[in-house]
């Protein structure tokens, strides 16, 4: 039960960072109070974690399918 209640997080956090890495002026809203900031790698960075947390939450799903 842990497991689908962990992947499920992860695939709402990925989701929800993967429309924040593709909708320009979300982004910019939500990281006003950001402390450290980086324009040019922000976006990418951003996308790369939704995608590695989609990824973990298939992983947790089907761990038990693959051994």
């Amino acid at each position: 039960m842990w497991k689908i209640i962990f992947a499920s997080i992860l695939f709402i956090v990925g989701i929800f960072e993967i429309v924040l890495a593709l909708h320009g002026g979300l982004r910019e809203v939500l990281m006003q109070s950001s402390p450290v900031r980086s324009k040019r790698a922000e976006p990418v960075v951003i996308l790369l974690a939704g995608i590695s947390a989609l990824v973990m939450g298939i992983g947790i799903l089907l761990y038990e399918l693959v051994l």
